[in-house]
């Protein structure tokens, strides 16, 4: 879960009328990021970045259990453009302004702040990791990923970052390592405990797929999204409140679970464990489990359903998700609840369900494409009516994870 007064800030949701906003051609981007670059550094970039946000269709507070996660690179992405220079590493972006300078190969955390620590983590992370010397850049980060919605804009940010480095030094690191990088980056230089699933996807994405993720192994199996099918995002306008404590609460919670069971991860416990010792745990700490352990099946019968283009069964086990994540994990809100409840009720909705850490931002739902204006014309109406918030809602589709580009113009 990002520290949101680390994000970058990025384009948030436009807030619409009954309609989706489909995603700007894929160099719309690009070429932003170049025109500032060359207004801001009075020349041209020598390499060009991008990273994907991502969605999480099923699988939620799974991965620092060890178990499994079901999430989608989107077509919502960060574009950075660098050049080397023999001065300290310079990071710009419009929203932002200039950030603080810093030596690639000196940086350590604590010593830059905010959207900027992202880049200069990863600086760090890959020296660290590497004993390898990284050039200064001087670099321009243009953001399409909305913020505050749990599309993980930290770990697209990461990504364009360490595939920019990767390249510019030669250090011919694979995708997935590079998601590693991304997870010191966050965990030790920006100091937020996540797992590593949002940099995964957004490394590892391909497009029109979804991944299937062992966290353990980190094995990726990819699984097509039906092509009938669209991604939408529904934020309900809400910002998360106490994200961060109850992230760590549910954590340690978990932490406990385990002990109270014997097991090393949530992700080796089963049901038939859960209820003999049910009578022996608080409450509280057996519907944590209880939650961590269905969730995990639930991800496993998704690739099945996936697999087999059964609608109805994708449906019944994100909605499972969500009331799972309400009742036993405690991580809703009214807000949550009612965006879920209104798109359930939508013409075309084949699932949907609260994504992300919670307490506020948005519910995932995959919708058929042919009714996305009927389903979001109901479901705004709906949740109008039950919050009266207006909500925001964006169509995506799955996409190709970070890389390099070459010269677009």
């Amino acid at each position: 879960m990002p520290n949101a007064e680390c994000r970058m800030p990025l384009t948030p949701l436009h807030q619409i009328s009954f309609s989706l906003q489909m995603a700007e051609s894929d160099f719309q981007g690009l070429m932003t990021a170049e025109a500032v670059f060359e207004e801001h550094f009075k020349g041209k970039p020598e390499i060009r970045g991008v990273a994907p946000g991502r969605v999480n269709l099923i699988g939620e507070h799974t991965d620092y259990n060890d178990g499994f996660v079901f999430p989608a690179a989107i077509d919502r992405e960060v574009w950075i453009c660098a050049r080397k220079t023999k001065g300290p590493s310079k990071l710009f972006s419009k929203e932002m302004g200039p950030a603080k300078e810093f030596k690639a190969s000196e940086v350590s955390p604590g010593d830059i702040k905010g959207w900027a620590a992202y880049g200069a983590g990863v600086a760090w992370a890959l020296s660290r990791s590497t004993g390898k010397p990284l050039p200064n850049i001087e670099a321009v980060v243009h953001g399409e990923v909305p913020i505050g919605s749990g599309v993980s804009s930290s770990a697209a940010l990461e990504l364009a970052f360490a595939v920019i480095w990767n390249e510019i030094a030669d250090l011919k690191l694979s995708n997935k390592e590079l998601a590693k990088i991304g997870q010191q980056c966050e965990n030790k230089f920006v100091g937020v405990n996540s797992g590593i699933m949002d940099q995964m996807a957004s490394a590892m994405g391909k497009e029109g797929k979804a991944l299937f993720i062992d966290i353990r192994s980190l094995k990726i199996t990819y699984a097509a999204i039906p092509t009938e099918l669209t991604i939408a995002l529904c934020d309900t306008g809400k910002q998360r409140e106490l994200a961060n404590s109850a992230y760590n609460e549910r954590r340690e919670q978990c932490e406990q679970a385990c002990k109270d069971l014997g097991v090393k991860a949530l992700r080796d416990a089963t049901m038939e464990m859960l209820q003999a010792h049910k009578d022996s745990m608080p409450d509280v700490i057996y519907r944590r489990a209880k939650h961590i352990i269905t969730e995990n099946a639930r991800c496993q019968e998704f690739e099945v359903a996936l697999k087999k283009d059964d609608l109805d069964k994708i449906g019944v086990l994100m909605k499972g998700s969500h009331i799972s994540l309400r009742d036993d994990f405690e991580v809703s809100c009214p807000e949550l609840d009612a965006m879920a409840e209104s798109a359930w009720k939508a013409t075309g909705c084949v699932g949907a369900r609260m994504m992300g850490g919670g307490f506020g931002g948005a519910c995932i739902a995959l919708v058929k494409t042919d009714a996305l204006p009927d389903f979001t014309a109901e479901t705004a109406i709906a949740y109008k009516k039950k919050t009266d918030l207006g909500g925001n809602y964006l169509a995506c589709n799955a996409t190709d994870g970070a890389r390099t580009l070459t010269k677009t113009r």
